[in-house]
């Protein structure tokens, strides 16, 4: 008896070895979105271990400063990593480096502020501004929907360009966003406003960085699923940008044509910097900025850079009951699910898994408006502004839906 169960045995693992090794490789969905393949499970489980111990290690330093007394503690103060973070970069001789600073703050009311300013080389800036206040029609920064602009001499070396400006008033904590100019409103184009803008941005809960804090499981499983060589570990180290954001709050005065206006509402800060971003790299994404009635925030959304990760889940939750900051483990927003043929939803859902517990969110959208990144509109961009409920809570949210338009890009 003992024989045959051994036979059988032997006789399986045979056939399970003899089908993996001639498993014909899955093509990629669409031509773009990669699938498992052959020895995902492996590359998994390599990634996974790898991405957890480099998280160990980069929690032991950062405790080890703590004690040693090389940084704060990192809740009364800022710990010195984070505040090294905020710096300026330094492009030195690279033609497409960037340094971005991005807000997205949405009210229950409708009050919106969008604004996004990245400096890049030679004084040159893809900057816009969004603003919505108490029931008043979104008016629009004039130059939209370009974005790519020229920085004067005495904005150069700042965030600061035609009227925007940005400031780092204390690191990880509070920054500040002003506007001074006229701006043009979304229903009637042609009419144009004199704005005033004072707006000071809070921090909420702690930075999420995408270097140390993203989920191993989900990244393991997103990077097991391209096919791997040293060559694309070369190119993903090539592409690699430091990337932070920072759920907060946005408050101040905004003055129309000489009518106040407060403003007061939950606001994300995000900051990216690196020696390379091509826009063309990318094919798409799309990113929810969730903010809920119970106080809770989120951040879920799906890229898609083919070179290097077709597929890679982001995102993380802000819970307000114990100021946690949780990243996503698992969302089944998948792409080429969504709008693919750029035609997109109204109305849509998905389910997303953080701290050990599933969300649903379902999205409604009420308004949106369209805008380019690049001097030659390599990048498009839908800023959508929406009504969502998650796990029967209600809420607000801004999603940004970007697309590829280098075959558009000569289209003006």
């Amino acid at each position: 008896m003992f024989t045959l169960i051994l036979s059988f045995a032997v006789s399986a693992f045979v056939v399970i070895v003899f089908k993996y090794l001639n498993a014909t490789r899955k093509p990629p969905i669409l031509g773009i979105y990669q699938q498992r393949n052959k020895g995902y499970w492996l590359k998994f489980i390599f990634m996974y271990v790898l991405l957890t111990v480099k998280r160990l290690i980069n929690e032991g330093k950062r405790l080890w400063a703590v004690e040693v007394g090389q940084s704060s503690n990192g809740t009364e103060q800022v710990h010195k990593y984070d505040s090294n973070l905020e710096q300026k970069y330094i492009f030195g001789d690279h033609p497409k480096a960037v340094d971005a600073v991005y807000f997205n703050g949405l009210s229950k009311d409708g009050s919106a502020v969008v604004c996004g300013l990245a400096r890049r080389p030679n004084h040159y800036c893809d900057a816009f501004l969004y603003l919505k206040c108490d029931g008043e029609d979104l008016l629009l920064s004039p130059n939209l929907p370009d974005t790519h602009l020229e920085q004067t001499e005495s904005e150069q070396g700042e965030y600061s360009v035609q009227g925007i400006k940005i400031t780092n008033f204390m690191p990880m904590r509070t920054w500040k966003l002003s506007y001074t100019g006229e701006m043009k409103s979304k229903s009637n184009p042609d009419k144009h406003v004199k704005v005033e803008v004072s707006l000071t941005w809070s921090a909420a809960w702690a930075p999420f960085n995408y270097d140390a804090h993203m989920s191993p499981s989900s990244m393991a499983g997103d990077l097991a699923r391209e096919p791997w060589s040293r060559e694309y570990f070369t190119l993903l180290e090539k592409l690699h940008q430091t990337h932070y954001e920072q759920m907060g709050y946005i408050g101040g005065i905004a003055v129309i044509d000489g009518k106040e206006h407060s403003l007061d509402m939950p606001c994300l800060r995000d900051r990216s910097f690196g020696p390379l971003r091509e826009w063309r790299n990318f094919h798409r994404y799309v990113y929810h900025f969730m903010f809920l009635e119970n106080g809770d925030c989120m951040a879920v959304g799906s890229v898609s850079e083919p070179t290097v990760l077709s597929h890679l889940t982001i995102g993380y939750l802000c819970k307000k009951a114990d100021q946690s900051v949780l990243p996503v483990d698992f969302c089944d927003f998948h792409l080429y699910q969504h709008a693919e043929n750029e035609i997109l939803p109204k109305d849509y859902g998905f389910v997303f898994k953080s701290g050990c517990k599933s969300y649903a969110v379902k999205v409604k959208v009420n308004d949106e408006d369209t805008f380019y990144i690049g001097k030659d509109r390599v990048a498009k961009f839908y800023e959508r502004w929406c009504s969502v409920e998650v796990n029967g809570i209600r809420g607000w949210a801004c999603v940004e839906w970007h697309y590829n338009n280098v075959r558009n890009c000569h289209k003006k």
